[in-house]
């Protein structure tokens, strides 16, 4: 059990939010020069929907880590 791995990926997940975040606030990657409204784009429906997944994987590995403490804690009283 490698809690270090689970820490590494929840924070290449928090990259991976950050990035995906900042490139759908970026007002200039979805309008035309001109300034009127404009419809979505295809790129900025790509960007919202990377972001699905994220949150799941962060959770996941949020979840792994407790599974791995409640198992090492069992293992220190079955030692004890």
């Amino acid at each position: 059990m490698e809690i270090n791995s689970n820490l590494s990926a929840m924070r290449l997940q928090e990259v991976n939010l950050n990035n995906s975040a900042k490139d759908i606030a970026n007002p200039k990657n979805y309008v035309n020069s001109d300034e009127q409204p404009q419809e979505v784009t295809p790129d900025l429906i790509k960007s919202i929907t990377e972001q699905i997944p994220i949150p799941i994987a962060y959770e996941a590995n949020g979840t792994s880590i407790k599974v791995q403490d409640e198992v090492f804690v069992s293992l220190l009283n079955i030692k004890a």
